[in-house]
């Protein structure tokens, strides 16, 4: 078990079964753990492995990040890759390269989200939680925040967005919903536009 609680710095790699930085926390190498929590800031040079990393605060990995679960209530850079079974995010993130995993859960809270390219089999990108605010959906539908996930290519299997800019959209059943403007769509099974989305070009393949 390794824990920060208040501030510390470790010059080198961290491996460990069960880490949690509780305060600020900066680690020079990459961290290696069963679970990762990280509750205020974390900072880590590496990339992060292992099976469970929440993320409540704010973070930046410089590395890849490989795990099962990534939770994120709160903020994360990632510097490269982020690869994982689950991915659920109820605030921002801003990924330099692919977004892969199975079930990609994304709630679009009053800040932008980016990522370069994402894949999945299930995609929901959603305006406020998943589970739903109706005082947040109201403020984001009266248009006093925009929050909008941005990204040049999406591929999957299920895909349901909204407030989604992409350049390309690929997947067996798609559904664009309202605030999205994608200038590609490409589909198998069934596809559905919502709202005001836009798109430019729909394409049966």
């Amino acid at each position: 078990m390794f824990r920060i609680n208040g501030s510390g710095s470790i010059i080198g790699n961290l491996d460990t079964e069960d880490g949690k930085i509780n305060g600020s926390g900066n680690v020079e190498g990459s961290v290696k753990a069963q679970e990762f929590k990280i509750n205020g800031s974390g900072q880590i040079k590496g990339g992060i492995s292992g099976d469970n990393l929440t993320i409540s605060g704010s973070a930046s990995i410089g590395e890849n990040l490989d795990v099962q679960n990534v939770k994120i209530e709160g903020s994360v850079k990632i510097g490269c890759d982020c690869n994982a079974e689950s991915f659920y995010s109820c605030g921002s993130f801003e990924i330099n390269g692919l977004l892969n995993a199975d079930n990609i859960n994304v709630g679009l809270f009053h800040f932008k989200s980016r990522v370069t390219e994402i894949g999945g089999g299930k995609i929901n990108v959603a305006i406020g939680s998943s589970t739903g605010f109706k005082v947040l959906k109201t403020i984001f539908t009266l248009g006093i925040y925009n929050p909008v996930l941005e990204s040049e290519t999406i591929e999957g299997d299920e895909i349901v967005l909204e407030n989604t800019i992409a350049k390309v959209v690929r997947g067996t059943n798609v559904t664009i919903g309202r605030g999205c403007d994608i200038g590609l769509v490409e589909y198998k099974g069934v596809f559905r536009k919502i709202g005001d989305a836009k798109v430019a070009e729909e394409r049966m393949v």
